[in-house]
Formats: structure tokens, sequence, C-alpha cells
């Protein structure tokens, strides 16, 4: 329903044509003007045209009936958005995995037959303990290799475990396979652990002479009785992250946190909108950018620009300098100095 309102809302709004002193929506069958609305004064489109301008001081000056002090500072319209600090979400995933492979960055779970593919070395990949039962795995090996590797097409019928004697045994649905987990929650009193849900924010650090990091807080870091200190690390276990002492605290970040960015071989920021005129992709040294996430797996933030058109993601550790700003409703923004990292309140049971 919001979806078919939405739709004829737009609809709407596209039927008229800008003209010089007004907008106006014409029957298609007839030629006929069905509809006129009038701008608010007269040269509204060109006013409006030139304050959205990228360089809104030039292009105004250049309207012989836009009266501005020449002394006034005008900036380009900045859209404000709303840091999100709500605190929301599961402590952790509903499914519960295996730990026994955890030391080596790896848990384990059960998945369906319509999930296996086969790897370079024509083996199942991530297959837990093939050599547990040797006659199934070969006879899943064999059946995915008729359908090209392909699981989904593979197992569309039910699959029976091989009996010793040929024979056709139980129908197998799932089948434990090891997958990679950086950080996760230790659930049932350690005999299981389950993926962290909702990320609430991460913490910035900068160590001298090293470079940028964050430690990521999820819903789960806000009920025990300390902040967790150790920052992700691109492409490392959970044991491999980086301790982080709490003097090279610099901000927290939520998503729609204003910062600006510089970077000493260019940010490649690109197009969100694949149908827009804008070119495709953008090369920029710095820029200011709202955040919108965090990756611990690669150590990269997801950026996007205060109007949505263009998005980045950059690993933390490549930056050269970022810095947090705040932003009014009327988009105004200043700089923040050195925060200090604030706890959560505890919840009591």
């Amino acid at each position: 329903m919001m979806q078919q309102i939405s739709k004829y809302t737009m609809w709407r709004e596209c039927r008229y044509t800008p003209l010089e002193e007004a907008s106006i929506a014409v029957d298609e069958a007839t030629g006929e003007v069905i509809s006129k609305f009038p701008y608010p004064w007269p040269d509204f489109r060109k006013e409006l045209e030139a304050r959205l301008s990228s360089d809104p001081r030039a292009t105004t000056r250049q309207l012989s009936f836009y009266v501005n002090n020449p002394e006034a500072v005008v900036r380009p319209l900045f859209v404000s958005r709303a840091p999100k600090r709500k605190i929301s979400g599961a402590a952790h995933k509903e499914t519960i995995k295996s730990p026994v492979a955890i030391g080596a960055g790896l848990v384990v779970a059960k998945h369906s037959l319509t999930d296996l593919k086969l790897n370079k070395d024509g083996e199942i990949a991530n297959y837990y303990m093939p050599h547990s039962d040797r006659l199934l795995y070969e006879a899943l090996k064999v059946q995915l290799k008729r359908f090209g590797g392909d699981g989904k097409k593979a197992f569309t019928e039910p699959f029976h475990k091989p009996k010793s004697d040929g024979t056709p045994g139980p129908v197998v649905n799932k089948v434990k396979l090891c997958e990679p987990s950086t950080l996760n929650v230790s659930v049932h009193n350690g005999m299981g652990v389950a993926d962290n849900d909702s990320m609430i924010r991460i913490d910035v650090f900068h160590v001298e002479n090293d470079g940028y990091y964050f430690v990521p807080i999820y819903v789960a870091d806000t009920l025990k009785p300390e902040l967790p200190c150790k920052a992700c690390v691109a492409h490392k276990p959970y044991s491999g992250w980086k301790a982080m002492r709490n003097e090279d605290f610099i901000f927290s970040l939520y998503p729609n946190d204003l910062i600006k960015i510089v970077h000493k071989s260019g940010i490649n920021m690109a197009l969100k909108n694949k149908d827009s005129t804008l070119l495709s992709q953008v090369t920029v040294k710095e820029q200011m950018f709202y955040y919108t996430a965090a990756n611990i797996s690669s150590g990269a933030i997801a950026l996007k620009t205060h109007d949505g058109a263009y998005e980045a993601h950059l690993g933390i550790k490549t930056l050269e300098k970022v810095e947090k700003f705040t932003v009014d409703v009327l988009g105004e923004y200043h700089k923040i100095d050195k925060e200090t990292r604030q706890p959560f309140k505890r919840k009591r049971g």
C-alpha cells in the first residue's frame, strides 16, 4: 500500500512541466492544460537552482534580481541528518553454532544441502570432518559434480544417505559446515556461540605512528560491565585484534554521525543511483561524510555524502585524518574536540 501511494505521488509530481512563470500539467491525449501551479514569486525557479548549485555565492551574483550582502558567506545547502543512537535489537542472532573450531576463527553450523558447493580442488567447500562419514561425503560430492557444483540444482529432490551395502538409507536434509566467525557471543554456558546482532556504534582510536582503529560495540556489549577494548584488524580473527588504550580514544560514531575524511591517495566515491545524470565516480582528497556502518572483517567503514548521492567504503587504517562534527537542523556544522568514552547503563533484571 505504501509503495503504491509513493508511486502515485511521484507520478503526480512528475506530471508537471516547469515553465517561466509556473509549472503546468498537460493532458497527454488532448494537449489541454489541466492544472497550473504558480511559483511563490517571480524567478523563483532560477533563484532556487542558483542556491542549490555547488557554488551558490557565484551563481546568485549572476542573477540581476537577486539581492545579497556581498560580504556574506553563502555556502552550498547541506542536508542535516539525525544520528541513530537508539539501542535496539537482540543481543545475538537466533542460530546457535558449535565453537569446536573457535581457536582457528571458525564455527560449525548445520546447513541445507542446497548450500553446498565445490571448491577449486573439486572437494565440498568448508565441509566439517568429511572422514567422519566418508560414504555420505563421497555421495554428496558425486551428486554435486553431476550438476556442475550447484547445490541448488543438485538437491532439488530428497537425498538418501547411502548404506554400506549400497542401498539407500535415511533422507539427509542438513550437514555440518565450517564458517569464519570473527566475533561472536557465547551462549548455553559456553557450549554454543551465536553471531552478534546489531552493531550500536564504533569507538574510534588513534595510535601515534600507527594510525586509526575502531572497536565495534554491539547490543550484547551494552549488558557487560566493561566496554570491549580490542580493535578489529583487517582479515584477522578476534585473537589477532589489537588492544586499545583509553588515552588513544578520540570519539564514538553512531550511524548518521558527520565526519570529515582526508585520504592521501584520494577517496573514490561511487554514485548510488545508477539512473542519475551525475558522474558515476568521483575522486576527492577530502570530503564530509555521514557514517553509516562498519565491517569488522575488512576493517572498513561505509560512508555517504550529505545528500546521499555518493557512497564510499574505506579501510580505517588507510585514512590520513578523521574529524567528527555536529550538524544542526539547518545544516550548520561544527568540529567536535576529543570526546570521553561513554559506557552504557546496565539493564537490571
